[in-house]
């Protein structure tokens, strides 16, 4: 899919992956501090077998460090690309309330999801101006 960033392994890092990623990165501190699973899949609202699961191909793709009922810590890589999600969100976000005044979070990630990075820097561009 145009848009969609690969993940380090040549795949594509799907949405629900780049949220996980992003809710790792902020329950962390930005990767400062160790998540526990029961953490993350509550404030996804998911099960913790799901964040499990998560946790585990995520590591397999070099984004975080987890072993099974441990803790999960954010690789270098996964701190940077966690960093650059949750600023493209916010950039997202930004310019949908430049155009209409007001946007809402969920709105944001699902416009956030499907943009290049060369579109959010253009975007980025114009909140600045603003």
């Amino acid at each position: 899919m145009k848009g969609r960033e690969r993940d380090g392994n040549g795949g594509r890092m799907t949405p629900a992956c780049e949220n996980y990623l992003m809710k790792i990165h902020e329950l962390s501190d930005g990767g400062r501090d160790p998540v526990r699973i029961r953490d993350l899949s509550s404030s996804l609202g998911v099960t913790p077998s799901s964040a499990s699961r998560m946790a585990t191909a995520m590591c397999a793709d070099g984004y975080v460090n987890f072993r099974r009922y441990g803790y999960i810590t954010l690789t270098e890589k996964g701190a940077a690309r966690g960093r650059y999600m949750r600023e493209r969100l916010a950039t997202v976000r930004d310019y949908l309330a430049r155009l209409n005044g007001s946007a809402s979070e969920d709105e944001a990630a699902s416009v956030a999801h499907c943009l290049s990075p060369e579109t959010v820097e253009a975007m980025a561009g114009k909140v600045r101006e603003s």
